[in-house]
Formats: structure tokens, sequence, C-alpha cells
């Protein structure tokens, strides 16, 4: 009996050991193949990225590319524009093929290990590009195909469609089965915005808009296993009073097969059992009076929710972005770890390296890095809306420009831009740590002037009693001054002794996860924030 038992607890823990190993980190030596970095959308990548850095490359677009680049086991860089173009980049970023689909892309590609190409596009076909450019066969939807496609081990390919099917389909495009969610009232369809995501055991989890669902699908046929509703009852004794969040970004799939899950018009976040479909937990991350957020939040920013993935750090951490300028994380128990803010304007795409850190992409046009205590550490600024950070094999970051036509700029080109730390010797760093203003790589007098600059030179030219000169806040500007180092709103001591620890090398201790509590502005600030002072935008913590 208790060698039987030996023997079923070594099988077990070979079986849960393989089980880790399959559903481990989003992208190894294969690459970041598709959005979130592989089929569990995990976003998690085995490399470690740069928070100081020269560009690698850069490359052109003639059309924005809202998307997830993606990368091959050779360094390929896949990139898909709203113009119809695929363009297939070399490791330095120079151009290989490209490939005209004659109608906007409309997602993100998936690079397969052999070599093709899958990518839907805005006419409702998947495409299947060859390793040379060449079409290699396409499949018909009867919508716009915005879902990223996944590619099981077996090869088979599973991906949705804006007519509310879920499509699997051979590696040559033949179709296996469809599955159906439920549409709007009266409308016959819904329609899946979200890219399927691929368990250890080959389950496949989708959710549909409109549709207030997560499906849990047999790969072989198409059964369901289970279903995960999120509707609920705001009246419990009126059974008509349904509402329910709808799944827009895809689901994610920790390393224990948990499922995490954001939804539409419903600020929290879910952790799904993979056994049964049973929400193990469900926390609210955008409830005002949870002591994290700023003054007025409520009034700033109703009905905050999530159009976009969570990411899951090494050590189990979830990291979710709602349509607000904070990003959370979350433990895997489910209670809050700390909340930051990132700039002013919000919504992130997010990934996070191997050693925790986590890139956050936004519409004012930074990049974020913030480090796993909740503190930022480095910067890069674009002209254009930034989306989807990759961090690719050796630490390359490259991350996407993403503005549309329908913002009148002169300038209407878009990038892509790769990071690195390799080579970088004499050249600027875009990519740079929060006292290194200039990005000279370096931080020196010239970030301490330009710090002063703006000391000085910034909008509240109001003098307060027992004040010499003015104090400097800019509530109400949609972009940090450069001087202002902790973004916290205000240029102050805390901004000048950052710098200068960092100029002269202080030694200091590490600083814990952050705690709540409202923004504040600084220690020995003049003035209350509401005491009729001026300024305030709300400060560090």
């Amino acid at each position: 009996m208790a060698k039987a038992l030996h023997t079923s607890v070594h099988i077990a823990v070979v079986w849960g050991f393989l089980a880790v190993m399959m559903s481990g980190p989003a992208v190894g030596a294969a690459g970041w193949e598709t959005l979130g970095g592989g089929i569990t959308r995990r976003g998690q990548s085995n490399h470690r990225g740069p928070v100081s850095a020269c560009v690698k490359w850069r490359f052109e677009l003639a059309a924005a590319t809202p998307f997830s680049i993606a990368t091959d086991g050779e360094q390929r860089t896949y990139i898909a524009c709203e113009d119809g173009v695929l363009y297939a980049l070399d490791p330095n970023g120079a151009l290989l093929w490209t490939y005209d689909a004659n109608s906007p892309f409309s997602g993100s590609p998936n690079a397969a290990t052999d070599g093709s190409v899958y990518i839907g596009n805005a006419d409702g076909r998947l495409h299947i590009v060859g390793p040379d450019g060449t079409g290699a066969g396409a499949y018909s939807t009867g919508g716009v195909i915005s879902s990223s496609p996944a590619v099981a081990r077996t090869g088979n390919v599973y991906f949705g469609s804006h007519d509310g099917n879920l499509y699997a389909i051979s590696p040559d495009g033949d179709e296996l089965w469809t599955f159906a969610t439920r549409g709007p009232g009266v409308l016959p369809n819904g329609a899946i915005t979200a890219s399927p995501a691929i368990g250890a055991d080959g389950t496949i989890y989708v959710g549909g808009l409109y549709d207030p669902n997560l499906y849990a699908l047999d790969p072989n046929d198409g059964s369901v296993k289970w279903v995960c509703c999120f509707e609920y009852l705001t009246k419990p004794w009126d059974p008509t009073s349904v509402e329910g969040g709808w799944p827009f970004a895809s689901p994610v799939v920790g390393p224990d097969g948990t499922i995490y899950q954001t939804l539409l018009y419903d600020p929290s976040l879910y952790a799904i059992d993979p056994n049964n479909g049973d929400i193990r937990w469900e926390i609210n991350l955008a409830n005002p009076s949870s002591g994290w957020f700023d003054y007025g939040y409520a009034d700033d920013y109703p009905g905050a929710d999530g159009w976009s993935e969570p990411v899951v750090g090494p050590d189990g951490t979830i990291y979710v972005s709602f349509d607000d300028p904070y990003l959370r994380a979350v433990n895997p128990d489910g209670t809050i770890h700390w909340v930051t803010r990132l700039g002013k304007l919000g919504g992130f795409t997010l990934t996070v390296d191997a050693a925790g850190m986590i890139y956050a992409a936004c519409d004012d046009g930074y990049l974020y890095v913030v480090d796993s205590a909740g503190w930022q550490v480095a910067r890069f600024k674009s002209d254009n809306w930034l989306n989807y950070p990759v961090v690719a094999a050796d630490g390359t970051v490259i991350v996407s420009e993403g503005r549309d036509g329908s913002v009148l700029i002169a300038d209407a080109n878009n990038y892509v831009w790769a990071f690195s730390m390799q080579d970088c010797e004499g050249l600027d760093h875009p990519l740079h740590g929060i006292a290194d203003l200039d990005g000279s790589g370096e931080v020196d007098f010239a970030d301490l002037a330009r710090l002063l600059a703006d000391w000085f030179l910034c909008t509240d030219k109001t003098v307060y009693p027992g004040m010499s000169g003015p104090v400097c806040s800019y509530a109400g500007s949609l972009l940090f001054l450069a001087g202002d180092v902790d973004q916290d709103g205000y240029v102050f001591f805390s901004d000048l002794s950052e710098v200068a620890d960092v100029w002269l090398g202080a030694a200091r201790s590490d600083r814990g996860p952050r705690e709540p509590g409202p923004f504040l502005p600084p220690q020995a600030w003049p003035y209350r924030p509401d005491s009729g002072g001026g300024g305030g935008g709300g400060g560090g913590r």
C-alpha cells in the first residue's frame, strides 16, 4: 500500500512538473510568437529587459500598427499594419520581405514554429503566409478578425471572428469545427474580439463580446467543458435585473492553470478555476474608497474597466491595466499588492520580464518601466501612441507606434522601436533611468540643470507666504515636465534628491512595495491640496 502510494505520488509529481513546463513562461527560445508572448497570453518573457538602452534599430511604417509584433526562434520580427502590409525584419531590423493582404490587418500575427505566419484582417480572412513571405492559403469568416490566432502544439489553429464564432482549422487551413457565442438582444450573432488562450492540457479558453461568459472548449471537437458566467442580479429579488461584464480582452492562463479575466463594464479582475469554471476570487480594482487612488478618482474615471490583457510576473503577481492612469499589482490570493500611477492618460498594454520588471506602453507616448515593488525606474518618450511592448530574446525591447489617421497631425508616420544594452557606447539612451533627464546614458550636471530650469520656469508663478520664489505645480497639464522625475505633479526636493543620489552614487536602501494612501503633495509643500493655494496635481506617496 505504501509503495503504491509512493508510486502514485511520484507519477503525480512528474505530471505536475510536465504541466508546469508546458504552461511555463510565454516566451522562450521560440520567440514572442503571438499576442501575450504565447498561447497562454501571459505576457511574460524568459529574458531580462534593459532599463537604460540605445536604439538597436528603428523601422518606419506608412501606417499605424496598433497590434503586438511577433518574433520567431531566429529573432525575426513580424509587423502587421492597418494598410494591409505584413513586414518581416531580420534581427538587425532590415527588411526581409513584405506580404500585402489588400485589406487592413486588424489583429496581431502569430509566428508559428514551422515558419508560417497566421494573421487575420478586416475582410474576415485568416491569411497563412509562408516562411518566404508568399501566401500559403486563407480561410474566410463572416466578420473582421481582430483575434490573434493561437497555434496549438498539434499545429491546429484557433481564432475568433466578429461574426461571433471561434474557428478551429488545420495547419493547411481546413476547417475542423466552429463554436458560436451569443449575440446581444435580438441580434443572431455575437462577436469575438479576444484572442483564445490554450491551457497545458490543450483546453481552449475564449469569451465573446456581448456574451458575459468564458467558455472552456475541448480542442478536438469544440464541445463545452464548462462555462463561467459573469452575469449577476443587481436586485436579488428581481430576475430581470441582470447585468454582467463582457470579455473584450483575452483570458490569461497563469502558471498553475488559473485563468485571469478582465471585462468591459466591470471593474473587477476574476480568477477562475480551470477544472470546473468556478470563480476562485474576484476583486474590484477601481474602488474609489479603497485608499489607493487620487482624490476625485470616481469623477475623473467613472466606469473604469478592462480593455487590455493582464500579465503575470515570474512570482505569480498579476498586473492589470484599466482605462485610467493606474497600474495595479494583485497577489495570487486576490489581494492588492500595490497601485501606482503612470502618466496622466492611462490605458496600458503590458509585458513583464524575467526579473519582474513591468513594461507599460501608453497613448501618452511613454513606455514606462516599473519594478516589482511598484516604483518607476525608467521611461521612453515617443511622439506617437505606444502599444504592446515585447521583451524578446537577447533582452531587446521592441515597442510599436499605433497612431491612426483619426488625429490630424502632419507627420503621420509610425515606427517600431527596438532597444538594447549592446553596443551603446557613445550613443544616447532614449530608454533611460528616470534621473537621466536628457537620455545621455549618464546622470550629470546637464540633468541637474534641466531639473532646475523646469523648477523655476514652470506654469505656477504664485509666490506663497514664507517663500522667496514660485513653487512649481502644473495641475491640468497633459504631460509631465522632464524635471518632475517622480511624476507626482510637482518639481520639488524629491526630484532633486533622486537626481543627486544617482549622480553622486549615494547608497540607498531598497524601497518596499508602495502602500495605500491618497496621492498628496510632497513633504514641505506650503499648502494643502484643499486649501485653495493653487496647483495641487496629486503627489507621490
